[in-house]
């Protein structure tokens, strides 16, 4: 059965290749996906942001910067760039394409049980990430 670096692992190789179906793969049926905008549950559901996402940043590419593991839980600082050129939903609606190039960095924790994930909390630069898309002033960010 897979460990928790392995599954990780996959999730990166996925998610460069925009395959939002092998991602949900990698969770169990009630797996849960929960970042700064919002908790996915269900395969279906996270499927379906992946979708959206890949639809937001079609050029999308992601690296881990480091990893550890800690019992059944992988650990991950990533950063990801891309170009918004599609619709971006957000917890307040859809936000239209902007054209702008962007590069965040975050960390991510995924448990994994029975060879599949249970739990997946993801952590970025929400900041720089609207400040990037220009959506807030660059002084925004400066201190």
């Amino acid at each position: 059965m897979a460990d928790a670096r392995e599954i990780s692992d996959r999730y990166t190789d996925a998610i460069n290749a925009h395959d939002a179906k092998a991602i949900g793969a990698l969770y169990a049926d009630d797996g849960v996906f929960s970042e700064p905008a919002g908790e996915f549950r269900g395969r279906q559901a996270i499927v379906q942001y992946w979708e959206r996402f890949f639809e937001a940043f079609p050029d999308l590419t992601g690296r881990d910067e480091f990893k550890a593991e800690s019992g059944d839980t992988a650990i991950n600082e990533w950063s990801v760039s891309g170009t918004n050129s599609g619709p971006m939903e957000t917890p307040e609606g859809t936000m239209p394409a902007t054209g702008k190039q962007v590069t965040i960095r975050g960390c991510d924790a995924i448990t994994v049980r029975d060879g599949r994930i249970r739990s997946h909390r993801a952590y970025y630069d929400q900041l720089a990430l609207m400040t990037q898309l220009g959506f807030l002033p660059e002084a925004a960010t400066a201190g």
